[in-house]
């Protein structure tokens, strides 16, 4: 089989649909979650976040600013970027796994919209635009990739696609990732200590 190595440009124009599919069940469970139809498997992570918030409140006199925007920056950028390389991983093993991803992350912003008002949708826009848009192609190429599992023997080559799918990891997702971070570790740090 002949190697084809696609521009970041025309990979992405491949996995269009994959996209769509994707963002379509991203704002669907951002309904469901908001309706409240979500609202048993959120209600424990919320306790969890408030009791850590007020720890991080009680650190902030500990520990300088600029540890905990550190702290905070590892954390966000290693945990978004391990679950977006999930999302790649899965695909060709757990083929409905990046569909599962985008349900329960979209379900958990309505749910928390619905708890902490709309307004929460401004909260998440500073770094959102990054952060959405690199998960939701991590999840599209999840998709892809289990896609060419299912494909005929002599149709499949897992090799090239698993190649392309992490080429635009590196180049596009993990520096959308590494923006994303830096803006929500500033906001975090702004709010605690402001």
């Amino acid at each position: 089989m002949k190697e084809e190595n696609l521009s970041v440009r025309e990979y992405l124009y491949s996995i269009r649909f994959y996209v769509l599919l994707v963002s379509v069940v991203f704002v669907g469970a951002i309904i469901i979650g908001y309706i409240g139809f979500l609202s048993e498997i959120f209600n424990v992570p919320l306790e969890w976040i408030q009791q850590l918030s007020e720890n991080l409140k009680e650190s902030t006199q500990v520990y300088p600013t600029w540890i905990i925007f550190l702290a905070f920056f590892a954390v966000l950028f290693l945990n978004n970027s391990f679950t977006c390389f999930l999302d790649i991983i899965l695909g060709p093993l757990i083929g409905i796994f990046p569909l599962f991803s985008a349900f329960i992350n979209g379900g958990l912003l309505g749910w928390f919209a619905k708890e902490q008002g709309l307004v929460i949708f401004l909260a998440i826009v500073p770094h959102g635009m990054f952060e959405i848009p690199a998960f939701l192609l991590s999840a599209a190429i999840g998709l892809r990739l289990g896609r060419e599992v299912l494909k005929r023997k002599g149709d499949r080559d897992l090799k090239k696609e698993l190649r392309n799918g992490l080429r635009v990891f590196l180049i596009l997702i993990l520096p959308l990732l590494l923006i994303a971070a830096l803006i929500e570790s500033a906001l975090i740090v702004i709010t605690l200590f402001f």
